[in-house]
């Protein structure tokens, strides 16, 4: 019998002694890279021809791939594409073009929960700029509207609900375009890429 108790006891050292040796574990990531599909609206103040403001909504879908730089930054590029249904015209005597817009974009994002070990819930911060092309504004004179190229901001605030390799996203965000600048409300899907 002592001797079953010292060959347990020294099993047990044995086992204590080459678990100390192993470095410890590192934390499993929820992603290395994802792709994000966002859509939702984004409300807008435009100006018609009388210097009046209208309230009226962009409809955006966003399409962005991000891969992990380091701990929870990661890289993104992406692009948006804004519907414009409505029609503020900013000429008196003619219709504007639809303000349809296009934007690429390239910034940075910080991921507050970019584990499997912790809380499904993971929110997120993002910084994005780029270039943006924007129809129906207004250069110079009344009624001379054209398309237009100009710089592009896009700050958003989210988060991610988790469920497995995907997520449901939900994002507030800041839109400067040239027409008239939106503050966005978006969900949608991110998928772990690997």
């Amino acid at each position: 019998m002592r001797s079953a108790l010292a060959l347990l006891a020294l099993v047990a050292v044995c086992g204590a002694a080459e678990a100390a040796k192993r470095p410890p574990r590192k934390p499993a990531l929820r992603f290395s890279g994802r792709l994000q599909l966002l859509s939702g609206v984004g409300f807008t103040l435009p100006k018609d021809a009388g210097d009046a403001v209208h309230f009226t909504a962009y409809v955006p879908l966003d399409v962005e791939i991000a891969v992990r730089a380091s701990g929870p930054l990661s890289i993104v590029l992406g692009g948006v594409a804004y519907n414009a249904p409505f029609l503020v015209s900013s000429c008196p005597t003619v219709a504007s073009p639809r303000p349809h817009a296009l934007a690429a974009l390239a910034g940075v994002r910080l991921d507050f929960n970019n584990s499997r070990d912790g809380s499904w819930w993971s929110p997120w911060i993002a910084l994005r700029g780029g270039v943006v092309g924007q129809a129906g504004v207004q250069d110079g004179a009344a009624c001379e509207e054209r398309y237009v190229l100009a710089p592009y901001l896009s700050p958003r605030l989210g988060a991610d609900l988790w469920l497995g390799k995907a997520a449901v996203t939900f994002a507030l965000g800041y839109d400067e375009l040239p027409r008239a600048a939106a503050v966005s409300l978006q969900l949608g899907l991110t998928l772990r890429l690997y």
